[in-house]
């Protein structure tokens, strides 16, 4: 199959990426916990958990799922997606990471 173009990826459709923390992966650098005391979001902080690398991690569901997918009427969209992390902020739609968490979730690339 070819490659899609990352313009046909619809990422409320999908939340593959956010689905794959079980293990702390989803990590979460130092300068997020600062940026989010500085702006008054004590709450992020203290809602991580010890990930990879002596980093801390976004903490998750019985799932594996970021406890931050989903809001009301939108399951796949992030619930601090103004604030979110570096991490999520550099996750490049489309890139083979992204396809691979795709296929992982059984979720076809084209729309």
């Amino acid at each position: 199959m070819d490659r899609p173009d990352a313009r046909e990826l619809d990422c409320l459709t999908c939340g593959a990426c956010c689905r794959t923390g079980h293990d702390g992966r989803i990590l979460v650098p130092a300068e997020d916990i600062v940026r989010w005391r500085r702006i008054g979001r004590d709450d992020l902080a203290e809602q991580l958990q010890p990930g990879h690398f002596g980093e801390m991690a976004f903490a998750t569901d019985d799932r594996g799922a970021c406890v931050h997918l989903g809001i009301p009427g939108a399951p796949n969209a992030c619930a601090i997606y103004d604030v979110r992390g570096t991490t999520c902020r550099e996750f490049e739609r489309g890139s083979w990471q992204c396809l691979e968490f795709r296929r992982d979730h059984g979720i076809d690339p084209r729309p």
